[in-house]
């Protein structure tokens, strides 16, 4: 027997294959990504990459923030996971990811506020793109069906639990819009 293991590091890759590849089990070609729906975003806004640039760097399992080397960054970290529940038919676990967008003001173009609107646009983009359901088996609430790593059809539900606004204080105006997601997951029987 080949050992199964499927944890926080699968479900983070999941969220990360979701948002930054499109990757999906059973299509022919990738599903929209993050920054793909961000450039259908800003033409439905009518504003640039200057407003709104697309992601520059996805990392997962760690939040370098004012260390990235390039902006805005996107860092998808699991914050805790639950024990085990009964489902129907088998255990699931329960994992707190968070998907952090660094907005570097000075990226931007306009003023500070105009960096904050852009932070806000990041974190509403986020929520509607998991909320997406077209093609079929390309949806947000099983991530793509776990995309095609450790969470290949492992992935129950994925659900924005919260979103905060952060300011990062070592290097002000920077914003730090925060995505919770709860990303439940069952084992393989």
């Amino acid at each position: 027997m080949t050992a199964q293991v499927y944890g926080s590091a699968a479900a983070v890759e999941a969220v990360r294959e979701f948002l930054e590849d499109g990757t999906h089990q059973g299509a022919g070609s990738p599903a929209q990504t993050f920054n793909g729906f961000l450039a259908e975003y800003r033409t439905a806004l009518s504003v640039t990459t200057a407003v709104l640039p697309d992601i520059a760097i996805f990392e997962t399992l760690w939040n370098r923030g004012s260390q990235a080397t390039r902006y805005p960054s996107c860092s998808i970290v699991e914050a805790f996971s639950t024990g085990e529940s009964e489902g129907p038919n088998s255990r699931m676990v329960d994992h707190s990811i968070e998907v952090a967008i660094f907005v570097l003001s000075a990226q931007i173009a306009g003023s500070e506020q105009a960096a904050t609107l852009a932070a806000t646009r990041y974190a509403d983009a986020l929520r509607a793109f998991f909320f997406r359901r077209v093609p079929v088996v390309a949806q947000g609430w099983t991530l793509n069906t776990g995309g095609t790593g450790d969470a290949q059809s492992r992935v129950i539900r994925c659900e924005v639990e919260n979103v905060d606004m952060g300011v990062d204080d070592a290097t002000p105006p920077n914003w730090i819009p925060l995505v919770r997601l709860v990303v439940r997951m069952q084992e393989a029987y």
